[in-house]
């Protein structure tokens, strides 16, 4: 069972980072060379089904899987608040790098994003979350890796 919800914790990491790295390096160069109709729709369409497997299925089973892999750690919550080891910091840093990009990911998906279509300026901000995003998905797998190599 431990392997089982360890594999999925990879798998829902690689669908929330692959989703946005497919979004930046695949789809956005391609879009960009369509008519400004047509590549808004094209967005909004692939946002709306990334946002459902990436957002709404993903980062919740992320979390479920992260706490069920800290407990096989031996980690209890007081230990999280409390403790002072290299490997405890780390995981603070990943959980508070995780909570910034739910708050990112669900004010891009359900306000910045289905809006930015009508409005320019929300357009911006829709494309700075995304990247901000990506930026600290980024550094929650490298903290993920600390963490698997001791802390």
């Amino acid at each position: 069972m431990e392997t089982f919800i360890f594999a999925l914790h990879i798998i829902f990491a690689s669908l929330w980072i692959g989703g946005m790295l497919f979004m930046v390096l695949v789809l956005s160069p391609y879009v960009r060379k369509l008519p400004p109709s047509i590549s808004t729709e094209a967005y909004q369409e692939v946002g709306k089904r990334y946002s459902l497997w990436g957002t709404f299925i993903g980062l919740p089973l992320l979390f479920l899987t992260g706490l069920y892999n800290m407990h096989l750690m031996g980690v209890s919550f007081t230990d999280l608040i409390s403790g002072s080891s290299p490997y405890l910091s780390t995981l603070r840093l990943k959980i508070g790098f995780y909570i910034v990009t739910v708050l990112l990911a669900f004010s891009h998906d359900l306000y910045f994003g289905p809006k930015s279509a009508k409005n320019p300026n929300l357009k911006k901000f829709a494309r700075i979350f995304g990247v901000l995003n990506l930026i600290i998905g980024l550094i929650i797998i490298y903290l993920a890796v600390r963490l698997r190599l001791g802390g």
